[in-house]
């Protein structure tokens, strides 16, 4: 059977330990999450760059 919605966050509030460790957990996964953002962007940004590069300066590109 399934537990009660709640039950995890109950345990969170009631378990000091655990609630240390859900703590770290999340933390890490929303640092996991931004350096993946930022990695994202800089590559969208290097990608723009290189696309202005061509556009104004006229790029000899892979012929098809």
């Amino acid at each position: 059977m399934n537990p009660s919605p709640l039950a995890e966050l109950v345990r969170i509030e009631s378990d000091p330990a655990y609630r240390a460790l859900f703590c770290a957990e999340l933390d890490a996964a929303i640092r996991d999450r931004f350096a993946n953002r930022a990695a994202v962007v800089a590559q969208v940004q290097a990608a723009a760059a290189r696309l202005r590069e061509l556009v104004l300066h006229g790029g000899s590109g892979p012929s098809t």
